[in-house]
């Protein structure tokens, strides 16, 4: 057959390997300059990568470790990783022992000297595998803000304390207990996020209506006369007042400031309300408020044993507290469920 289509494909192969021999020759001759590229493509490789044993020791390194890590190999083989790379306890409590996970706010370093890294890690048969890489502009950008925020939200937190603490030092301990109480009785209830911080502020803040009760009447060891009670029962409405000034708190937060005296049977005060009337926070408030109190040494008595404190409030639910947050609170904050099986104690 002759024309284009005379021979088979595979008839030009020989001719073929002979018209790139130039070329091949080409390639060999510019080998160092291709090493050299290495370098340059591992210096731009984005990501770290490791091998961990089945112990969390690294035993392979690759990618631009050195680059992402500022670590040289030689110092980190043979360790731990979790020595060098610290993930956040609160969304990682796991840490690496977690199958697999994808940690944006994961740090690395050591000495003191830190830099925020993009961690990716898979566990398998043979130990664990993963990668680290810097965030980008805009990654930093985010992380920047959050961590501004964060900061913020601490230096919040902070000055809410030191309002609720301000009056005494009795006070400042008083307050820090009933936070606790609070608090953990808020998570044993089930509450959001956003709840919990409502009520620690409101925790925090419960008398600070105080600051404007006068000094005499607070330190007074006896009994208070009818005029100096009345000035006493104001603190939970002053204290809304002063609060209402600050608009980053939340209302729920005013709300248990304001309402933290109120009782089940609607006795209490400032306005009267009744079972579900009255704020959930400022019903956990209360019952962590009258707990302290009882198993505190006042000037006017001496501490509640914590078992009696409990028997107090399982005899006023119903009348003064939830009894559904009373159970909740002596079996899962404070370990006195028992006391359910007798309730005949005094203090």
């Amino acid at each position: 057959m002759s024309g284009p289509f005379s021979r088979y494909p595979f008839d030009d192969l020989g001719a073929t390997e002979q018209a790139n021999l130039p070329e091949r020759s080409l390639v060999q001759g510019q080998q160092p300059d291709i090493e050299a590229n290495d370098a340059e493509l591992l210096a731009l490789q984005p990501s770290a990568l490791f091998l961990l044993d089945q112990a969390g020791i690294l035993i392979r390194l690759g990618g631009n470790w050195q680059g992402v890590t500022g670590l040289r190999p030689e110092q980190v083989l043979g360790r731990p990783l979790h020595q060098f790379v610290k993930l956040p306890p609160s969304s990682h409590p796991q840490g690496l022992y977690a199958q697999s996970g994808v940690c944006e706010e994961a740090s690395i370093g050591r000495g003191g000297l830190s830099k925020r890294v993009r961690l990716v890690w898979q566990r398998g048969e043979g130990g664990t595998g993963g990668s680290l890489e810097l965030p980008g502009p805009r990654e930093r950008e985010i992380y920047e803000r959050s961590e501004k925020l964060r900061r913020a939200e601490v230096a919040l937190e902070q000055t809410i304390t030191c309002l609720g603490t301000a009056l005494d030092t009795f006070q400042s301990h008083h307050v820090k207990r009933m936070v606790s109480y609070a608090v953990r009785l808020g998570q044993a209830y089930g509450l959001s996020e956003q709840d919990l911080s409502a009520l620690r502020w409101g925790a925090a803040l419960h008398d600070v209506g105080k600051v404007r009760v006068p000094q005499h009447i607070l330190i007074k060891t006896g009994p208070l006369s009818a005029d100096e009670f009345g000035v006493v029962l104001q603190h939970p409405q002053w204290g809304a007042e002063i609060l209402e000034q600050l608009e980053f708190l939340p209302a729920a937060a005013r709300d248990t400031v304001l309402h933290h005296h109120e009782r089940w049977d609607g006795q209490g005060y400032p306005a009267g309300l009744r079972e579900d009337q009255i704020p959930l926070l400022a019903r956990i408030v209360m019952i962590a408020d009258v707990f302290d109190a009882l198993t505190s040494d006042r000037s006017y008595k001496t501490a509640w044993t914590p078992a009696a404190a409990g028997e107090y409030l399982i005899r006023e639910s119903g009348r003064a507290f939830e009894g559904h947050l009373v159970r909740l609170f002596l079996e899962r904050v404070m370990d006195l469920g028992y006391l359910y099986g007798d309730q005949a104690g005094t203090p």
